[in-house]
C-alpha cells in the first residue's frame, strides 16, 4: 500500500496575546510563529499506521518553502519513506489552486493507492482541500474520518463524524481521505513522536522538489476591510413577561441588540 499525506506548516494562533491586526485590518504575521498543522499529523499517523499493518510506503507532500518548522523532515523523523516538496507561492494560490499542484505531484507518485490530508482551516483556507483534490484527481473522497476500520488494495472501511453521530462507510480505492481533529489523548489518530535514530538518518537527507505545471490562481485576494468587533450589553427579561420577551425580539431582529 502507497499512501500519500498532504503536510502543511500553519501560523501558530494558540496563545495570542496583544494587538495581533495592523490599521488596515492585516493580521500582524511578524507576531506570529508556525506549527506543524494538528490534523496533518494525525493524517501522517493515519498512514503510519496502514504501513505498520500492511507494508507499504508513506510519501507526504508539501507546498512552499519551509519556514520556521521544516514539516517534511518531521515526518520523515517519524517513520515516513519519502518526502517531497511542491514549490508555489502560497500567496498567490486559494483551495483549488493548491489542490490542482498537489494532484500533479500525486500522480508523479508511482503506484499511490490512498491520500490522507487534515481537515483544517489555516491561512484562510476553506476546509475543502481533501474535496478539490479528490475532484482533481478524479477520485472517490471522504470527510471527517476518525478512523479506518480497515484497509485492503481496493477499498478502506472508514468511521467519519457526521452531524448528530457517526457514519460508518465503504470506499473504493484509489481514494482521498480527510482525517478530522483528534481530542482524545488515546485517540489512534494521535501522532506518534519523532525517533532519535530516524533523525539521524533523516537529518541532512536531500528533499527532492517536484515542479509542478500552472501559474497562480484565477482566484485572487483583492482588498480587505476589517469590521470592528460588536459590543453588546447583555439584557435580563424577565421569561413569564410576553410583552417583554416580544419587545427584546424586536430588538434583535431590527439589529439593535
Amino acid at each position: 500500500m502507497h499512501s500519500i499525506v498532504v503536510v502543511r506548516e500553519v501560523w501558530d494562533t494558540r496563545d495570542l496575546t496583544g494587538d495581533m491586526v495592523d490599521g488596515a485590518g492585516a493580521i500582524r504575521t511578524d507576531r506570529l510563529t508556525t506549527r506543524f498543522e494538528p490534523e496533518d499529523l494525525n493524517a501522517l499517523e493515519m498512514a503510519l499506521r496502514i504501513k505498520d499493518t500492511l507494508g507499504g510506503q508513506v510519501t507526504v507532500l508539501a507546498l512552499g518553502a519551509p519556514g520556521e518548522v521544516d514539516v517534511l523532515r518531521e515526518c520523515l523523523y517519524r517513520g515516513a519513506d519519502r518526502a517531497v516538496r511542491v514549490p508555489a507561492d502560497l500567496a498567490d494560490l486559494d483551495t483549488a489552486g493548491r489542490a490542482r499542484l498537489l494532484a500533479q505531484a500525486t500522480q508523479a507518485q508511482d503506484g499511490w493507492r490512498l491520500v490522507l490530508a487534515g481537515v483544517t482551516i489555516p491561512e484562510g483556507e476553506t476546509s475543502l482541500l481533501g474535496s478539490h483534490l479528490a475532484a482533481e484527481l478524479g477520485v472517490e473522497q471522504a470527510s471527517y474520518v476518525d478512523s479506518l476500520e480497515s484497509v485492503t488494495e481496493t477499498e478502506v472501511v472508514a468511521r467519519r463524524a457526521i452531524e448528530m453521530g457517526i457514519e460508518d462507510i465503504r470506499l473504493p480505492l484509489p481514494a482521498v481521505v480527510s482525517v478530522g481533529v483528534a481530542l482524545l489523548a488515546d485517540d489512534p489518530r494521535t501522532p506518534r513522536s519523532a525517533k532519535a535514530m530516524l533523525k539521524l538518518k533523516a537529518k541532512k537527507a536531500e528533499i527532492p522538489e517536484f515542479a509542478a505545471a500552472g501559474g497562480p490562481s484565477p482566484t485572487r485576494r483583492t482588498g480587505h476591510q476589517a469590521v470592528s468587533e460588536r459590543q453588546i450589553e447583555s439584557q435580563d427579561v424577565d421569561p413569564n413577561d410576553e410583552a417583554a420577551l416580544q419587545g427584546m425580539l424586536q430588538r434583535v431582529l431590527k439589529g439593535e441588540g
